[in-house]
């Protein structure tokens, strides 16, 4: 066991091995069992839950088709279009923002074997279908490499159902985890804590920090457990859109976190996004679920947006943000 600061300076115990991890791991065919712990829990780890030839073969892909690119796209911490950033190991820092979504004239084999037997795996969608009462939309999706960390928070801030905490989202270890590479971390049972609406105070556009300082308070003040289980290659943890999560920096130069994380709402209901905006989403069906392609690089305009956005990033993004004020003044929050 190591102890290692979530990104706002609080202490995590890091499990090195299965004996020292308190997070039960259930088997893909335990769907009742592993259903009653993430409602009682928040998350839920499966072992083995995916092809571990598939996990090696989505690396080999990354390595063959996105790494060498130099060209922008769209990142999960930022949500803005920018090019790769590599540390000294040559692993990609700032990581991609919807697989689903690349441009499949640089990515070709990347973007369908991530749809097709990644995000939309059997097993994986059998479990979501499980906990979800209906077929997965997947409305979002992200591949990490190398770790800068990610600041505590709930998913359903930025993202989430119209009925709202019921979305899950899963985050799949395409290689073996290490307890120094950046594991993911999860406060037990934090589900049940409704943190309430963005607004003017705590908006995303001016005061992202704000709700990130409320978060914190809230683990400091409850004393909240926090777990970061031990995850190898084809595991996937689970958990809830209200349950506080985050990521932990590597401490070690020589190991990546190689992972992929989907966020899935039931098919039928809409998309809520930054608590705002209620949206029928258009869906491609795949695998027995339904996938979203958020700025789809397919589309000859969505590429013209992107460039729009890496060419002129100032005026973009003021222009965004302003329409985000916009929405919650509208909300009257």
């Amino acid at each position: 066991m190591i102890r290692i600061n979530t990104p706002n300076g609080i202490p995590v115990d890091v499990p090195e091995t299965d004996a020292e991890d308190v997070s039960p791991k259930f088997a893909p065919d335990q769907l009742d069992a592993a259903r009653d712990y993430y409602e009682a829990e928040g998350y839920v780890v499966f072992r083995g839950l995916v092809d571990t030839a598939a996990c090696d073969r989505i690396r080999a892909l990354w390595e063959a088709e996105v790494k060498p690119f130099d060209g922008p796209m769209y990142r999960q911490a930022t949500a803005k279009a920018e090019r790769h950033v590599k540390n000294g190991q040559g692993w990609i820092m700032n990581p991609i923002l919807n697989l689903q979504s690349v441009d499949p004239t640089h990515f070709p084999g990347f973007r369908s074997f991530a749809v097709e037997k990644i995000l939309t795996d059997h097993q994986l969608v059998t479990v979501a279908r499980h906990f979800l009462g209906d077929a997965p939309k997947i409305v979002q999706s992200m591949y990490f490499e190398g770790n800068s960390a990610t600041w505590e928070h709930q998913d359903s801030y930025y993202l989430d159902s119209e009925k709202v905490g019921s979305m899950m989202a899963a985050w799949i270890a395409v290689e073996d985890i290490s307890a120094t590479a950046g594991r993911f971390f999860i406060c037990p049972r934090s589900h049940r804590i409704d943190l309430g609406e963005q607004d003017i105070y705590t908006n995303i556009a001016d005061n992202h920090d704000v709700y990130i300082g409320k978060v914190v308070d809230v683990i400091r003040q409850r004393a909240m457990e926090i777990r970061a289980p031990r995850l190898i290659k084809g595991d996937v943890l689970i958990w809830n859109a209200w349950t506080i999560h985050g990521s932990l920096a590597s401490h070690d130069a020589e190991a990546a976190r190689s992972s992929i994380t989907c966020h899935m709402i039931a098919a039928h209901d809409r998309f809520l996004q930054l608590q705002t905006r209620h949206l029928d989403l258009p869906t491609d069906a795949v695998g027995g679920a339904q996938v979203f392609r958020p700025k789809d690089q397919a589309s000859a305009a969505n590429r013209a947006i992107l460039w729009a956005e890496s060419s002129f990033p100032g005026p973009f993004y003021w222009l965004k943000r302003q329409a985000v004020k916009a929405a919650i003044r509208a909300k009257g929050r």
